[in-house]
């Protein structure tokens, strides 16, 4: 094809090369697809339409495809499970969400969902690409990826931002039911509403999402503790107790929405409010460890590195 040379690595087009190895070139690829997704919703409710819904489910799928392939890239760049920064975390998050929301759409059948959920990736996906100058040497340099002194922390900080990205897809239903619940009580629909799935439909959805993001984040913070018993003066105490905090939110939102003391239009926010400040607390506070679990990890992945040269020399000799 006219313009296109193939690179090394990748794909060249005029003065821009497509490199395939690089975590941003599949990160990017993911964010253009979702923007289709979104940007193909808006035209076709401004028509009284939407998506077919195999379409939509094909498109997303890609979509998640494609970042899985970044989040992949970046993990080689870093020796580890891609959480080491403010990006990366947004990006697992956003990963998370569309993960949960491919498992549980053949469950509730709520076909709008992939609309909110495409969106809510695409900004998420936006926020950790765009503002370099923010993260940006976390990108490029790789000696910040050190960060998890063992296993155990980096199994904790997975599942932790999973559950993020759980409560991430109850903040989207309860956009969504605040959204019929305006229309219904205005009796006035807006592009979308027609489209979206029942308020009991919702409220159900809504309910499970925020026990299944409680479990997830109860066994994060198990697998965690683990650690913390062995070695609590390397843990970072602000985050560890913004973590309780944040669980401790989610189990009481759960205990009153159970007990039908906090339901409907009051449950929707609460889930919105506890969302956002979930993100604020994570984005804030910084869970690097002391300089001492750091240069402990260093160690152990230069002994790893050592060890197949040490094995390759004494077969010579």
């Amino acid at each position: 094809m006219a313009g296109w040379r193939r690179a090394q690595e990748g794909w060249q087009v005029g003065i821009v090369t497509f490199d395939f190895t690089d975590a941003r070139t599949w990160l990017w690829a993911a964010a253009f697809i979702y923007g289709i997704v979104c940007l193909g919703g808006f035209l076709l409710a401004r028509k009284g339409c939407g998506y077919p819904s195999f379409l939509l489910l094909i498109f997303i799928g890609l979509g998640f495809f494609l970042q899985t392939r970044g989040l992949y890239f970046r993990g080689l760049e870093t020796h580890a499970c891609p959480l080491g920064n403010g990006m990366e975390r947004i990006q697992f998050i956003a990963w998370s969400f569309v993960l949960t929301y491919l498992i549980i759409r053949l469950v509730f059948k709520l076909q709008l969902l992939g609309l909110f959920t495409a969106g809510l990736a695409l900004a998420l996906s936006l926020a950790s690409l765009l503002p370099t100058g923010l993260d940006g040497h976390y990108w490029e340099h790789s000696d910040y990826t050190k960060l998890f002194s063992n296993s155990w922390i980096e199994l904790h900080a997975a599942v932790a931002i999973f559950s993020y990205g759980v409560f991430a897809l109850l903040a989207v239903v309860s956009a969504m039911y605040l959204v019929q619940h305006s229309a219904l009580r205005t009796k006035k629909s807006s592009p979308f509403s027609s489209f979206l799935p029942s308020i009991s439909q919702l409220e159900t959805a809504a309910g499970k999402l925020l026990l299944i993001g409680v479990l997830f984040l109860t066994v994060s913070i198990l697998v965690g503790s683990i650690h913390w018993v062995q070695d609590f003066g390397n843990v970072a105490l602000p985050k560890l107790i913004v973590t309780v905090g944040v669980w401790s939110l989610y189990i009481v939102l759960w205990a009153l929405h159970l007990t039908r003391r906090i339901f409907a239009k009051k449950f929707a926010q609460a889930c919105l409010l506890a969302f956002l400040l979930a993100m604020v607390s994570m984005v804030t506070v910084s869970g690097r460890p002391k300089a001492d679990a750091v240069a402990a990890f260093q160690a152990r992945t230069t002994e790893v590195q050592i060890r197949p040269e040490s094995r390759a020399n004494s077969r010579e000799t």
